[in-house]
C-alpha cells in the first residue's frame, strides 16, 4: 500500500528519487507531491545545471570558427537546447 493517496484522483503515489531528492508522482494524472525543502533542492540543482551549462556555452562560443560573409551558412551547427533539470525529472 502506497504511502500517499493521490488527492487529485485516489490513485496511490509513487515515490521517485531524481538528483538526491525523493518526489512522489501519481502514475495516473502525473500530479507531483513535494515535502518541505524539496523544492529548494530542486530549483538550487536546476541553478546549479544552468550555470554550467551556460559555462560550457561561452567555452564553445569562444572556441567557434568563424566562418565567412553572411551567406556562408552551410557548416554552422544547429542550436539544441538541453532539457533543464525541472524537464527531465517531469518528463
Amino acid at each position: 500500500m502506497p504511502l500517499l493517496m493521490c488527492p487529485n484522483c485516489n490513485e496511490g503515489m509513487q515515490e521517485v528519487r531524481r538528483n538526491e531528492v525523493h518526489v512522489d508522482v501519481c502514475p495516473k494524472c502525473r500530479g507531483v507531491w513535494l515535502d518541505r525543502g524539496e523544492l529548494e533542492k530542486l530549483l538550487h540543482s536546476a541553478r546549479e545545471v544552468d550555470a554550467e551549462y551556460e559555462r560550457e556555452q561561452a567555452s564553445w562560443m569562444r572556441q567557434a570558427p568563424s566562418y565567412g560573409g553572411q551567406g556562408d551558412y552551410r557548416h554552422h551547427r544547429p542550436y539544441k537546447r538541453k532539457k533543464s533539470l525541472l524537464e527531465q525529472i517531469f518528463d
